[in-house]
This record gives C-alpha cells, structure tokens and sequence, in this order.
C-alpha cells in the first residue's frame, strides 16, 4: 500500500458528457478511501488530452483524510491551511494526465485509473477500462 499524501481517480475519457478529447482527474488529501467511500468531494480538473492544457479545476474544501498509520488506517483532521487549497499543483496535473494518455494508449481503450502520489512521485494502483461508456 501506498502511504499517500494525495490520491484519487482518472478517468481519460469524461465519463460524464463522453468527451475522448478529455481527461478528468479527481484528487483528494490522504488515502483514496475516503474519495471511493464519498467521505469527501474531491477536487475535480479537466485536462484537453490532444492540446495537454488545463481546461477547468472545480476545487473543494477537504476537512477530514484517512491516513496509514502502524496500527491500520484512521481518520484524520486535515491541517487548516490546506482545507481550501488545490491539491494538485497545475503542473502535476498535467504530468499526472500525461501518464494516464499512456495507460489508455498502452491498453487502446478508455481507462478508469486510481493513482496515489507520495513522496514527490505518481504511483498507479490500478487501471481498468470504463464500463460506462
């Protein structure tokens, strides 16, 4: 497991307006537990796959994060200077949805991506095609 500081979900076709042009990735502070468990709302960015730009960043305030601790994992208050603040930097946006262009392309289909960041490096937990499209 990885011990992240960030993580979330890529999907490298929107999943919701079926746009292949577009890349969606939602983050939040923490383990991914507690994005795949709706215990928060992460932030969502929308980057343009073809031209590799930033399009949208819908950023949301993340109070609370699971965390891994020797004794499993436990809920966490998350700092209050970091409550509001985006958790991706634009830049590693960018070289987060330029991995992901490579899965779909190693894999020739829509993937649905987990991914953990720690210690300055992306880490892919898994990847699996899109079934809603």
């Amino acid at each position: 497991m990885v011990p992240s500081e960030i993580s979330g979900i890529c999907f490298t076709v929107h999943p919701v307006t079926k746009d292949n042009d577009q890349i969606v990735i939602e983050a939040g502070y923490g383990l991914g537990e507690t994005i795949v468990g709706g215990l928060v709302t992460p932030d969502t960015y929308i980057v343009h796959k073809i031209k590799k730009i930033l399009l949208d960043k819908n950023i949301n305030k993340q109070e609370k994060m699971i965390v891994r601790k020797n004794e499993g994992n436990i809920e966490k208050q998350v700092a209050r200077l970091k409550q509001e603040k985006q958790k991706l930097t634009d830049r590693q946006i960018l070289k987060l949805a330029e991995i992901c262009k490579r899965i779909e392309e190693h894999y020739k289909s829509a993937q649905d991506i987990e991914w953990a960041f720690a210690k300055g490096k992306f880490y892919i937990v898994q990847s699996r095609p899109i079934t809603t499209l």
